[in-house]
């Protein structure tokens, strides 16, 4: 049975390495070599480190979420960070923080779902014979 600290540290691991990703990266921006993920100037590269900060303290969120809450409502809080970790991945991820953030929020969010799914599907003996 995983732990929950375990999944909590990943998850919040994860959510910490988006926004430090997502700062660094935005800050090299102005660097004048131009560091970091450019689309159409020095401006999309604050835009999108700061969606990264964004998605990074939703994750830490519901780092927290998985954490405190019950089994049930461990499963949303699962696939929620099963699908923040996806789309941070997608949006920014080509930021190496980020990418290695976004990697261990799935990892957290699989472990969760994975442990509830396993969980539930155990064979209890029927002890009414």
């Amino acid at each position: 049975m995983v732990q929950r600290s375990l999944v909590t540290l990943f998850a919040a691991l994860g959510g910490i390495l988006v926004i430090l990703g997502g700062l660094l990266a935005a800050l090299l921006s102005f660097a004048p070599g131009g560091d970091g993920m450019r689309y159409d100037g020095m401006w999309s590269a604050v835009i999108l480190g700061t969606l990264a900060v964004i998605f990074g303290l939703v994750i830490l969120v519901y780092s927290g979420v998985t954490h405190f809450t019950g089994i049930r409502r461990n499963l949303t809080g699962g696939i929620v960070l099963i699908v923040l970790g996806i789309v941070t991945w997608i949006v920014v991820g080509a930021w190496l923080l980020v990418a290695v953030g976004s990697f261990l929020t799935v990892v957290a969010g699989v472990l969760v779902v994975g442990e509830l799914l396993l969980g539930e599907t155990q064979i209890s003996p029927d002890r009414s014979a």
